[in-house]
């Protein structure tokens, strides 16, 4: 293409960065490779509820589910709140609430009433009541060991006893303000009652029973252990951790929960000793809305000192395990898709599972083993087409990407802007090749000074800058077909013609999306510890460049201007040009498609897929190696051959919707390697579904045009004779 050879020093350096991209992302890809296994922990506190609905007890739950290859059984510490909503002989309250209940108070023993009167000195403090010898051990010794001794006194008593326990205004819960009106709601005050205290979710140990309880059913227990901020240094996790050898619990993953990693105010060094000498994986969990992952603090630091030995665990949230029945199905299905989506779309190696329950029923769990049975017997056999197994969860390499290659894709990157620079503005080689220089030494210096968020910053100039650059390619290809074509060409070459420039389009797409996802291929971003940001502006910058390509081209194509380049002729004509209410109409529709497209575009919109969309999607995932994504196979992707089609039959409007349809299939394609914690295997086969799809229905989109344009042919000479 003359384009090319007219650009060949941009075209080369490009290439170059290409080959590059391309052999970081193969790096990547056994990375990926290499870790194929996927564990299922199951979460003992929601068994034990599954357990009371049924005419079974939780040790048969668990051996069930043994027997189905799930082993591993997640449970919680104990907290004083768990242990006062149990069936066990504690309760803990508020010292400042047992004081109103004055009954309480008449019935207490003079020993009681003095631990408190000479104990309490505010509000803050918390007092357990133990009905057995056993709670009263349980507690005491966990707030003997675990914490400051001097923050907690004991009375012990013939069956039980009693701690009060120093609490602080730090540790206060409150509820949020409540506003009190008068009869004409006016304002009349606002209140805030304290609701508890963090005394009362502090961690104080494993239940013994319980642990024996998952022991003797053949399974193997994964601790469950969150630290709190003042009541979190290496006496508590010292004593959490031989608790567990106490008890011969041995973690196979240390899953971290929402506030800090245990023994955080004291640092981290000892907890990443216990998991680095132990072999126990780390467990991050994703958050509700699929993006990035619940972040504790320390919980980086631990991470990188144990070299990465870390694992992307899928919490079964309470919406999901709501779907039973869900979309029209029978039962298991959309929860089973959940799951299946998480390990093969998101690199979940840990999935913790929490039983089914009716749908929109926040109590009612499945009790039919024979639907647990079925959903992971299918959830197996799907993950086995993919090659992943069911086994010992498996860690990623802690891959990173040279810095070298990040630069030379910065600077290919950097090559597409000129590309695109000197296609729309008059701009003379020497000044390009100036730029380029310059540009060179920017990009060196900024990998010098901030090679993280230079890694950033080359990905989101691929992601603009490649699509930009194929809507350049797309619109030199059309005017070359339309120079060389009659205007009543035949339909079957426009379509041969169509689809040949939507592969080119496409090959030169997935290139730049394997740009933009090499820079920021490193472990951290494969985890989710770190994101891509831009994903929006990306997908809007190069629709913007295509209607500034676009008037260009009409002006040239359709009207008296002789250069394809901006001039300032261009600007005035475009600021004096009378729009019509038709014009604005249309502004509207398109402004209103582009709305929902980019507010689609992630898991944190409000606006979703409909019913129908979610049931074809999940079929497509069942039938093929992966699903295309449906925006490029039933719209971008045949909006392209209209394209071609459009401008070759001098169809203006119709030409400028296609190709600005077209346009959101290259971004799409780049969206697609953006997700940098789907394998990148999974996004080649997606593109290349969508491209063959796009071909069919880019057919016979054209075919139906053609009969709608045929038709309007003959009506105009019909009444134009």
């Amino acid at each position: 293409m003359r384009l090319i050879k007219e650009n060949r020093i941009l075209a080369l350096i490009l290439i170059a960065a290409v080959i590059v991209s391309g052999i970081v992302a193969g790096q990547r890809i056994s990375v990926e490779n290499n870790a194929k296994s996927v564990d299922i922990v199951v979460d003992y506190k929601e068994m034990e509820l599954l357990s009371q609905q049924s005419e079974n007890d939780v040790s048969w739950w668990l051996s069930e589910f043994a027997d189905m290859g799930i082993t591993k059984v997640g449970l919680h510490e104990e907290t004083l709140k768990s242990l006062t909503e149990s069936e066990l002989p504690v309760k803990a309250e508020l010292v400042k609430d047992l004081r109103k209940d004055t009954y309480w108070m008449n019935q207490a023993s003079p020993e009681v009433l003095a631990l408190i009167d000479e104990n309490v000195k505010d509000d803050f403090d918390v007092l357990v009541i133990a009905g057995s010898k056993e709670m009263y051990d349980f507690v005491n010794r966990a707030f003997e060991e675990r914490y400051d001794p001097e923050r907690s006194v004991s009375l012990e008593t013939e069956n039980g006893g009693y701690i009060l326990i120093d609490g602080r205004v730090e540790d206060s819960l409150y509820y949020e303000t409540e506003k009190i009106l008068m009869t004409e709601d006016t304002g009349f005050s606002q209140e805030t009652d304290m609701a508890g205290s963090v005394i009362m979710y502090l961690n104080i140990g494993l239940l013994p029973e319980k642990v024996d309880t998952i022991q003797k059913a053949g399974c193997r227990v994964e601790p469950r252990t969150l630290g709190y901020a003042g009541w979190n240094d290496n006496r508590f996790l010292n004593d959490v951790t031989s608790s567990y050898e106490n008890m011969n619990v041995v973690p196979d993953y240390w899953i971290m929960g929402s506030r800090a990693v245990p023994g955080y105010d004291d640092g981290t060094e000892k907890l990443t000793d216990y998991l680095n000498k132990n072999d126990i994986t780390i467990g991050i969990v994703e958050n509700t809305t699929q993006r990035q992952n619940i972040s504790p603090d320390g919980m980086e630091d631990v991470i990188t000192g144990t070299d990465y030995d870390v694992v992307r665990v899928f919490s079964v949230w309470p919406y999901i395990q709501y779907r039973y029945g869900y979309y029209g199905y029978e039962s298991y299905e959309e929860i089973e898709n959940s799951l299946f989506r998480a390990v093969v779309e998101r690199n979940v190696k840990v999935i913790y599972y929490k039983p089914m329950k009716e749908t929109d029923d926040e109590y009612t769990y499945i009790t039919d083993i024979q639907d647990y049975r079925d959903s992971f017997k299918n959830l197996e056999a799907r993950l086995a087409s993919h090659g992943i197994v069911i086994g010992e969860a498996s860690t990623f390499e802690p891959y990173k990407v040279p810095l070298w290659a990040g630069i030379i894709i910065a600077i290919g990157a950097g090559c597409a802007a000129l590309f695109c620079l000197k296609t729309v503005l008059p701009v003379r080689n020497r000044c390009i090749y100036l730029l380029l220089a310059a540009g060179i030494l920017g990009v060196l210096g900024a990998y010098y000074i901030a090679p993280g968020f230079s890694a950033l910053l080359t990905s989101f100039a691929a992601s603009v800058m490649i699509p930009c650059m194929t809507t350049v390619l797309m619109m030199y290809a059309a005017g070359e077909i339309k120079s060389r074509l009659d205007s009543e060409a035949g339909v079957v070459k426009l379509a041969v013609l169509g689809a040949a420039v939507l592969l080119g389009c496409v090959v030169i797409s997935a290139a730049g999306a394997v740009m933009t996802a090499a820079p920021v291929s490193s472990i951290d971003y494969m985890l989710e510890l770190d994101i891509f940001r831009g994903v929006k502006l990306a997908q809007l910058l190069p629709l913007a460049f295509f209607m500034l390509l676009f008037m260009l081209a009409a002006l040239k194509m359709w009207g008296d201007k002789e250069k394809n380049t901006l001039e300032i002729t261009d600007i005035k004509w475009a600021l004096n040009y009378n729009i019509k209410m038709w014009m604005v109409l249309l502004a509207m529709v398109v402004g209103a498609a582009g709305f929902i497209y980019l507010a689609r575009t992630g898991h944190e919109s409000g606006i979703e897929a409909s019913s129908l969309e979610l049931l074809v999607r999940n079929y497509l995932e069942e039938v093929l190696y992966a699903r295309p994504r449906t925006k490029e196979f039933l719209v971008a992707f045949p909006a392209v051959m209209l394209f071609i089609y459009s401008m070759v039959r001098n169809m203006k409007i119709f030409s400028f919707l296609f190709g600005l349809a077209g346009v959101i299939g290259f971004t799409s394609v780049t969206n697609t390697f953006m997700h940098i914690r789907t394998p990148m295997e999974l996004g080649f086969a997606r593109t290349g579904y969508a491209a063959v799809f796009g071909i069919v229905l880019g057919i016979m989109y054209i075919l139906i045009l053609e009969g709608f344009y045929r038709i309007y042919r003959k009506r105009g000479s019909r009444n134009n004779a």
